[in-house]
């Protein structure tokens, strides 16, 4: 009996092959994304321990607030625990290369770098043992020499920087203007980083924007030699061999960071006594300094009053030789007027003789120029006589030429003509009259041609002949004017000549004239002469004089300059003393008071890239307990439902094995291992295939923001955990087998031996409603029925594609909350689209150069001042958040750059002059609401909290998805600050246009005092590239919901048909046509698909709204709302799954056989 049991078993498993299938099926879906979800974050944090395990990512990172020495190296080397210490500098820039500016983080790189082999991308093996955060050469060489330098080269696409590219520092931190010896670098390689393993956030920095955009590595060397370090790195031992995401990593790296902590107060001490020795030794070394320069400046003083006093003899003496010197020039000047009284009357006498004669000249000039002008007239009219002459005897000659070249021309053709009829002729003579009649006809006829052209030609030869007594007759016209021209000549050649003699005369007497007045000139000139020389004398004395006088004056101005310098240098250098004493007892009190520095000791949690890596693979880890819940449910409903037909099938077999004895156990036994084997070989294929692809697909989308290597393939399978999938997936399919067997096996034999009794019809509810069910079809009424007749099988259905509905809904929302990110912080939120950063001290020629700038429109739309600082906030749990305070200079028009409301019912809300607004994932961080106090710390560059926290009312929470804000008003921010902010940045709305663009940040970087200019382009494109990794989620997880979902519907649409092929080939012999009997139940599949996708919505936005939270990145808040395209695609997915199915079900109603299906079981 053993043996016909299990042959029985193997046939109920070969005869219904697609019911077994799709029990694996369902199986496998669950079980496998169940496991491929929760090992995912396993081999996520697995694949980040290897890597910085092989690229020696510091476990502990200690920091100075006035740096480290190598003492405090030595000290951290011999802390129990530290294996291995590596000392570093860093400092922060502004750089510009390929044209655009990036907040830099400027690391240095030790000689062992360039020993390293990072050949396989994923190690940076070396043999010293200190050398730690070791980056990944990826391409190009390592820096050797002063000025090169290594990029990121996970950031190196977005900025388009290339190997030999140039990087310029334009702008230091403050206070590190001499960290570096050199300003330009050349780029000669780029790195990927363990220090940096993401590009979402690089570290804030007090420049630019205020976060890190890039990092850089350049040589040891290339720090100043004067700086202290800036950091240690420390590695620690036994840290490498556990896993960095485990409770003994963890302990290790404590147990050191509180012996580290626990040595910093001694360090500190050292640093602070090294440093106050260090400024006491210079502080007595400027003190004597100051000694010998007070001496020296004593000693000055009275040499300088010596001199002084010879100057105001010296000035005395010389008064009284300048009195003596003008008395002699007095006498001289008055003997030279006496001389130029004569002179100028001898030169008038001689200049009224010199008019007379001009006069007589200017009487006689008007007639001598009448006269020429005249005969100028005469010969122009004779040669324009002439010329017109001369053209006609041209013309004329012309004529006769061509008459006679005509004339030549025809007399030839006539002698060629003459010449052919002669030929024709002896041509003629030379044949036989009888015989060559024809030829004789032909020349005969050429001869009468040749004779016609001779006559035409001798006609037009007598016309040209014609024409020469008119051409004689025109010469003989010509030589009779000429004769006239001629004649007209030599009057004038006379009238010429007589006038050459009157002007040659007219011309000698105004030579005369002008050599009188040139005689005139040269007296006066001499006159003038001897008069300038004898004047010049005095002159010449008389600026001897002034020059006395002058030097005279000068001596005593610069004797009384002299005095008042003495007494001002004395004031200077009594002032200049005093001030210096005041300086060296500044100096001695700063001495006295110097605090001891803050060590910071910070691990891997401090790391933005490692901590983040591992908090999204914790996120990972939390979507997996939610989503497989959802498949292991279906799963259960499908077992449940396909297994309860099973055994509804066997009821026959069941009772035929109990009457033969076998117990209840043995028979569900039956049921159980089929269950078993399908369940376990879903449960291995599901789990062996999808814990491969799951987590590698995930894995490669988070890729694009963490710089992580992914494990190679195959992946670690963590055992335990597939242990469970497979056990959850087998123990639900085993719990509803074992419930569908359970009541039938509780039945006597003798009715398991016949078959179940149809349910009893009855009315449904909606028949009470009269005035809808009159108005139903037949069809429609009979689907209705069957529906809420069976109301096992249509919670079944509504219930599994309510399940899938849900999860398609929820990853179609999840890529509505991601893609909403950046079109409502960006398309409705913040308005302004460029930040300018200015200097503190800007000077008032930038100042109105920029504001020029500013108010031009086709540059900029508009622009306010604001202070942008990073801070730490917290809430009632001390837990600190990074955030960026910003505080407008003028709240009231904020509005123009942000969009301040409120998320749910978009109500506006107002900063004014004392408000503090939250963004709204900052207040649910911390915990607080409109009202609640938050506590604001100012941080230092690092990102540590300095000095006290102040505390702020919260006045309202804003709608904001894209970092954490703060928003304080003027007022409110000088009561808690104790000072109005500096306003360095500007908000802008700017142009839009490239080339425009380019043209602004152009000028703005030749304005001195400009900082930074940077656009929202970039950081929208840098937002978009990180949350891209998401999406790679939804499509993973959008493609298993629809996979599920067509499953569900094949199975549960086969188990339908399945139970009602009795009523189906009912419906053929009362001959319904196929497709009547189609429309008979695909109805009822359509309506419950349309019911369970109704309820899946709903169900869906409970899904979502957990999966948002739970995937939210860091300082990210994904959008809250699902788009109504969303729902329609959920629903419509699912609506095209059931057709789908219906197609594929065609073929088996089709072929179900009428008459076995009428069969009794008996």
């Amino acid at each position: 009996m053993r043996n016909a049991f299990n042959k029985e078993l193997a046939r109920s498993i070969s005869r219904s092959l697609g019911r077994f299938l799709a029990i694996a099926a369902i199986v496998a879906l669950g079980t496998g994304f169940y496991a491929g979800l929760r090992m995912t974050a396993p081999d996520m944090k697995i694949a980040a321990d290897e890597f910085f395990d092989g690229t020696g990512l510091m476990d502990v990172r200690v920091l100075s607030t006035l740096g480290l020495t190598d003492d405090d190296i030595a000290a951290l080397r011999d802390v129990e625990g530290v294996q291995a210490v590596m000392p570093a500098y860093e400092t922060d820039v502004m750089v510009t290369m390929a044209g655009e500016q990036y907040a830099t983080r400027v690391h240095s790189l030790p000689d062992a770098a360039r020993a390293s082999d990072t050949s396989d991308g994923v190690h940076a093996r070396t043999d010293d043992p200190d050398y730690l955060n070791r980056p990944i050469l990826v391409e190009g060489a390592w820096p050797e020499r002063e000025g090169e330098c290594v990029l990121s080269a996970d950031l190196v696409e977005a900025e388009g920087a290339r190997i030999g590219d140039t990087v310029r520092i334009d702008e230091w931190s403050e206070g590190a203007e001499d960290a570096l010896v050199t300003t330009e670098y050349t780029v000669v390689g780029f790195v990927s980083s363990p220090y940096y393993a993401t590009s979402s956030s690089l570290g804030t920095t007090s420049l630019g924007s205020g976060s890190i955009t890039q990092y850089m590595y350049v040589p040891e060397d290339d720090f100043s030699e004067d700086l202290p370090f800036t950091e240690a790195f420390v590695a620690v031992a036994g840290a490498a061999e556990e896993r960095s995401d485990s409770a003994a990593y963890d302990e290790l790296v404590a147990e050191v960071t509180e012996r580290i902590e626990a040595l910093a107060p001694a360090r500190e001490q050292a640093r602070a006594d090294g440093l106050r020795a260090d400024a006491q030794r210079e502080l007595d070394e400027a003190r004597a300094e100051y000694d010998a320069q007070k001496a020296d400046a004593e000693a000055q003083l009275a040499d300088a009053k010596v001199q002084l006093d010879d100057a105001a003899a010296a000035i005395a003496e010389n008064e009284q030789k300048l009195a003596d010197a003008e008395a002699q020039r007095d006498a001289g000047a008055a003997q030279l007027e006496e001389e130029r009284a004569r002179a100028e009357a001898q030169l008038a006498d001689a200049e009224r003789q010199l008019a007379d004669g001009r006069a007589q000249v200017d009487e006689a000039r008007p007639a001598i120029e009448e006269g020429q002008a005249q005969l100028e007239e005469a010969w122009a009219q004779w040669q324009t006589g002439a010329d017109a002459l001369a053209q006609a005897r041209a013309h004329w000659q012309e004529q006769s030429d061509a008459l006679e070249a005509g004339m030549s021309q025809l007399q030839e053709g006539i002698f060629q003509a003459q010449s052919t009829i002669d030929e024709l002729q002896r041509q003629i003579d030379g044949l036989d009259p009888d015989k060559d009649v024809d030829t004789i006809a032909a020349l005969e006829e050429q001869e009468s041609v040749a004779a016609e052209q001779k006559l035409a030609l001798e006609g037009q030869l007598g016309e040209l002949e014609a024409q020469r007594p008119a051409l004689e007759t025109a010469a003989r016209e010509l030589d009779a004017r000429q004769g006239e021209v001629d004649a007209a000549k030599a009057i004038l050649d006379a009238q010429q000549s007589a006038f050459d003699q009157q002007k040659a005369a007219f011309d000698a007497a105004v030579a005369q004239t002008e050599q009188g007045a040139a005689s005139l000139s040269a007296a006066r000139q001499q006159a003038d002469s001897q008069l300038a020389a004898a004047q010049a004398q005095l002159d010449d004395a008389a600026a001897q004089i002034a020059d006395g006088r002058e030097q005279l004056a000068q001596g005593r101005a610069d004797y009384e300059a002299g005095l008042a310098e003495y007494e001002r240098q004395k004031a200077d250098a009594e002032e200049q003393l005093a001030e210096g004493q005041r300086a060296l007892d500044d100096a001695q009190r700063q001495i006295d008071s110097i605090d001891n520095p803050a060590w910071y000791v910070m691990d891997r949690t401090a790391n933005y890239g490692a901590a983040s890596f591992e908090a999204d693979a914790n996120r990972v880890d939390n979507i997996a307990a939610v989503f497989p819940f959802i498949f292991f449910l279906v799963a259960a409903l499908v077992a449940l439902t396909t297994m309860t037909r099973m055994v509804e099938e066997e009821r026959l077999l069941i009772g035929t094995l109990k009457a033969l004895g076998y117990s209840r156990a043995r028979i569900a036994s039956k049921y159980l291992v089929y269950a078993f084997v399908a369940s376990a070989a879903g449960s291995v294929v599901g789990i062996a295939v999808l814990s491969q692809v799951l987590p590698a697909v995930i894995m490669k989308a988070y890729a694009i923001i963490y710089f992580v290597p992914s494990l190679p393939v195959p992946l670690p399978m963590d055992w335990g955990l597939a242990a469970l999938a497979a056990g959850l997936g087998v123990g639900v399919t085993l719990a509803a087998t074992a419930a569908a067997a359970g009541a039938s096996l509780h039945e006597r034999p003798a009715l398991l031996m016949q078959p179940r009794a149809p349910k009893s019809g009855k009315r449904i509810l909606l028949e009470r409603v009269r005035p809808v069910w009159r108005r139903l079809s037949f069809s429609w009424k009979v689907t209705f029925r069957n529906l809420f007749r069976y109301k096992k099988r249509l919670v079944m259905t509504v219930i599994g594609i309510a399940g899938c509905t849900a999860l398609l809904l929820t990853g179609l929302g999840l890529s509505d909350a991601i893609n909403d990110i950046i079109d409502n912080q960006f398309g409705t939120i913040t308005k302004y689209n460029a930040m300018i950063t200015v200097e503190d001290d800007l000077s008032r020629d930038s100042r109105e150069e920029l504001d020029e700038l500013l108010a031009d429109e086709r540059f900029v739309s508009a622009s306010t001042p604001a202070q942008r600082e990073n801070m730490l906030a917290s809430g009632p749990d001390d837990e600190d958040v990074s955030v960026q305070v910003v505080v407008p200079e003028e709240p009231s028009r904020l509005d123009e750059f942000v969009l301040m409301r409120t998320r749910v019912g978009h109500e506006p809300i107002e900063l004014g002059g004392d408000g503090v607004v939250l963004s709204e994932k900052l207040a649910d961080q911390l915990g607080v609401g409109v009202g609640d106090e938050v506590a604001l710390t100012e941080q230092d560059a690092i990102g540590n909290a300095t000095g006290s926290s102040h505390a702020a009312t919260v006045t309202g929470v804003m709608e904001n998805y894209i970092y954490n804000y703060v928003f304080i008003g003027p007022d409110r921010y000088d009561e808690l600050m104790g000072g109005r902010p500096p306003y360095t940045t500007l908000l802008a709305v700017v142009t839009d246009d490239p080339d425009t663009r380019a043209q602004l940040t152009e000028r703005l970087g030749a304005i001195e005092g400009v900082r930074t200019v940077a656009y929202n382009d970039e950081t929208i494109d840098a937002y978009r590239e990180m949350l891209s990794s998401v999406n790679m989620i939804v499509v993973v997880l959008v493609a298993a919901a629809a996979a599920l979902a067509f499953i569900v519907l094949y199975n549960l649409t086969n188990i339908n048909i399945t139970e009602r092929m009795r009523e189906i080939a009912t419906l053929k012999v009362l001959g319904f046509t196929p497709r009547e009997v189609d429309a008979y139940i695909y109805r009822e599949i359509v309506l419950s698909s349309a019911i369970g996708s109704l309820v899946g919505l709903a169900l869906g936005v409970w899904m979502e709204g957990f999966v948002v939270v739970t995937a939210e990145v860091d300082q990210v808040m994904f959008g809250r709302v699902i788009h109504p395209a969303s729902f329609a695609i959920a629903f419509a997915l699912t609506m095209a799954f059931t057709v789908l199915v219906m197609v594929a079900m065609r073929r088996k109603l089709a072929g179900i056989d009428m008459v076995e299906s009428l069969k009794s079981n008996e």
